[in-house]
Parts: structure tokens; sequence; C-alpha cells
């Protein structure tokens, strides 16, 4: 019976393509847009795209009957092309009014009206009423990599639901829509460059059958790490301060310093920035005692760490280097400076919204985990020094953080001592899937000198990590430890 009915949804969904890919090049051709379909497989992986000339293959679909039958939903991008004008505002999530047009005759492809269109047999029409109530509609808004990460996710999830608005007005049940700010965390083109950039500002809606249907598409969806761009140079803020996006009146790029440039490593010490009057800051930094103990001489911890260097292989985390073929990720066709490979300095957190429903604005739920990785503790001691994080969790999904940890450091610990920690915070986080596992890389506020932690993970349900590294300061100079914590 499962298999019939999935032949049926898969039947129904292709029959229904062919005619999006028909109206949608009529879109595209009176709006002079780019706009791409896929298909998406029973397992939730994209099958194919034209991107040969970012435009929609109005040509009837090449997928046998029995192909036709396995395809689960479809992708549909939209972009304005090169030097046009956006689909939003400048720094807002309101359509501009020539967006405002085209985004109504798009969404008018994905009513009941037009997707009954045509059909006469009154079997046929029942069968496609109830996939139209099942079905998920999913929009989600995509940017480069430019300026802040956190406010990047922040407008482009406002601007998918202001898109997903639009699915609503021409009659779609808000039950069926869903949306996320995806920021800049799903490239599909190289940051490096303006035209990658303008490949990157999008907006994707996705149509799958049912709600199954939709869980595997989340499930198999993986970032494209490749594109990712690591800081143009290494940097290490050693400012205590804790200034959030929010308290920038012009907003500096990630990884800059409040002055507005970025410190950089020179000689494994850390070299300031120079002042910038661009950036305005409304709040005074507030220095720790703990924050003014680590620009001395003596660190607050002592990993028994070895003097940093960036080109240095063994910063590596073990597990992600194949003796044989190099740096061994989830393809081949990684460049070998892609930011994953690099340690975490040369990151920085990257931020993107969660998938919520257009009814009430809930994060859509997911109770599926990586094995051992679902709210539990991992600690490990580093030269006397205790290092705990709590609620680690990640996701199935595209192996993305659940939430974020609770990371704490006692530094001389003694077991049953009662005493406090030196360092408690949550850090913000990034996770990789990479081919052994996992990197899960934590970004400290630096208060006491902890720059940033790497860990490698299993998806296996190992219970000790694969490896780890932990950057420091000490003083000017950077130091980096082995950190391969144990579930507990």
């Amino acid at each position: 019976a499962g298999a019939i009915v999935g032949s049926l949804v898969g039947g129904l969904i292709g029959s229904d393509m062919d005619r999006k890919r028909c109206e949608l090049s009529k879109v595209a051709k009176q709006f002079d847009l780019n706009i791409t379909f896929s298909n998406i497989s029973a397992s939730g992986d994209i099958l194919s795209t034209n991107n040969a000339a970012n435009k929609v293959d109005v040509s009837p679909s090449t997928h046998t009957a029995s192909q036709q039958s396995q395809i689960i939903g479809n992708t549909v991008t939209v972009q304005d092309k090169e030097g046009a004008i956006g689909h939003f505002e400048s720094g807002s999530d309101r359509l501009t009014p020539r967006a405002q047009e085209y985004f109504t005759a798009i969404a008018a492809q994905y009513s009941a009206e037009k997707m009954l269109s045509g059909q006469t047999d009154p079997k046929r029409r029942e069968e496609m009423n109830q996939h139209i109530a099942q079905r998920r509609i999913f929009l989600i808004g995509h940017t480069d990599d430019a300026g802040s990460s956190q406010l990047n996710a922040t407008l482009s999830e406002r601007r998918a639901k202001a898109v997903a608005g639009y699915l609503k007005k021409q009659g779609i049940s808000e039950n069926t829509l869903y949306y996320q700010g995806a920021g800049e965390t799903l490239p599909i083109a190289d940051n490096r460059t303006d035209a990658g950039r303008t490949s990157n500002r999008r907006v994707e809606i996705i149509e799958v059958a049912d709600e199954n249907s939709f869980k595997k598409y989340l499930e198999a969806r993986k970032p494209n790490y490749q594109y990712y761009r690591p800081n143009d140079v290494a940097t290490v803020s050693m400012n205590p301060s804790k200034i959030k996006d929010s308290e920038i009146k012009t907003s500096t790029p990630e990884g800059t310093s409040a002055s507005g440039s970025k410190p950089r490593i020179h000689n494994n010490k850390v070299v300031p920035g120079a002042q910038s009057a661009k950036a305005v800051v409304r709040t005074k930094p507030a220095v720790s005692k703990l924050a003014a103990a680590s620009a001395k001489d003596t660190p607050v911890f002592n990993f028994g760490g070895t003097p940093y260097n960036p080109q240095d292989a063994t910063l590596k985390v073990d597990g992600l280097i194949s003796e044989n073929t190099g740096f061994s990720l989830i393809s081949k066709s990684f460049a070998n400076d892609t930011v994953v490979l690099l340690d975490c300095t040369q990151d920085r957190p990257r931020a993107a919204g969660a998938v919520k429903s257009l009814n009430d604005g809930k994060t859509h739920k997911t109770s599926e985990h990586l094995p051992q990785l679902f709210g539990r503790t991992w600690a490990s001691e580093i030269n006397g020094n205790l290092v705990v994080i709590n609620h680690l969790a990640i996701l199935r999904d595209g192996g993305t953080p659940a939430n974020l940890p609770e990371l704490k450091v006692y530094a001389k610990y003694k077991s049953g001592n009662g005493k406090k920690p030196e360092l408690s915070e949550e850090p913000r986080v990034n996770s990789y899937l990479v081919g052994q596992g996992v990197l899960y890389r934590m970004f400290s506020r630096g208060d006491v000198g902890l720059k940033c932690v790497d860990v490698l993970f299993g998806t296996d349900g190992a219970t000790t990590a694969k490896g780890g590294k932990l950057i420091y300061a000490a003083g000017t100079n950077l130091l980096v430890a082995d950190f391969k914590p144990q579930l507990q």
C-alpha cells in the first residue's frame, strides 16, 4: 500500500512539475529573472539542477514514469540578474514594487486553482486535492557572507517570511507553509567573487509531498563547505568587551574589532588593528579582573600547549587528514584551503535561523540527533584543568547544532573541592559534517584568554572524541593544546 501511495504522489508531482516549469519560464522572461528548477529524490537529495544558463528548463520532463514515481518534490530558485535591482529594498524585508509583481505571479503557480487546471477527471482532481492538503512548501532566504553573519540570518528570515506571505495571499494554507533565514550558511557559489556573492543572494521555494518527505529533505541537506571563506587573516581579539550586534550602530564585518579593523597574528603574537571611525559603539567595554589577568604573561589557564603557528599542519584536528588522499572530507573536490580544514581561529561563527511554521512562528520540531550527541556532557582534563561541555547536541539535519552548549573551564582542578569555574559561558558554535564525523567548533568570548576549540566527534556513537585542539592566549602569544573529551 505504501508503494502504491508513493507512486501515486510521485506521479502527481511529476505531472505538475512540467506545468510549473512552463509557467515559471514565462515569469522569468517577463521580469528578466534567473529561475532554476530541480527535483528532489525519495532520499531527500537534489536530483538535478539546470545551471547552464541560469534559466528554467521549459522542455518536458525527461524522467521516465518509474523515475517520476521516486520524485517527492522540487525546488525553485529565484534570482534577480546581476546588476538589476534586488528583490528587496536595501536592509529591509519589504519587496520592491517590481518584486511584488513577480512573486505574486510565482506564488500563483502553487495555488490549488493552477494545480487543478486542466484536470477534468473527478478522481484525479480528488487525488490532487489530497496532495495539496498534505504538501509542505518551504521558503528559504539566502545571503552572501559579507557583513555580520547574525544580522544576515535575521534579515534573510524576515525576507523568507515575507515571500511566504505572498503564497498565503494566493489561498495556500499557512499550515503547509514554512520558512527559514539560512543567511550565508547554504552558498551555491564562491563568495570570493562578485559573481559568486550575487548568486548566493537568492530566494528558494521548496515543495515536497508531505511531512515525511519534508523531514527527508531537511536531513539530506548539506552545505557546500568549499564555498565558505575563512577570514582574510587569522583573527584573535583580546578585547574582553561583550559587544552585541544590537549595540553597534554601524555594523562591522564579522571578525573585526570594535575599532572597525581586524587584529591579526604576526610571529605568533596578537597585533591590534588600526583605528577606524566607521564603527560607533554605544556601550563602554567592561573589563573584568579575569580578562585583565589574561593580558599578563601568566595566563589564567595553563593547558601545557605549544606555540601556535597557523601554517602548522599538526593544528588540523586528528581525523581530518588521510595519509593516502590528503585532506579527506565529504567530497574530494573540496579545496585544501576550505575553512573546514583550517583551525578555528581562521573561521567565524556562522548563523542561520531555524525552520519555522508560518502558522504560529514556532520552530519545526525534530528529535533526530546524531548518536551520543543529544544534550550530553563531555569533558577532559588538560594539564590539570578540567574542560566541560554541557548540553552538547547536534542534529542529523545537516549536522547542525541543536542549541548553544555550556562551556566551563576549571583551573587547577581537584575533584570534590567545590571550586567555581574560571570560565562559564555559552559560546557560539559551528558544526561541519566531514568524512570522519562531525567537526564541532566553539568560539569563546576571550575573557580569560581562551580563543576557540575544535573537537571531532564520531557519528558512530563513540564515547571518546576522535580528536581536538584548544587555542588560548598567554599574554600576546597564542598556544595550542590537544583536547579529546569523553562522554560523561
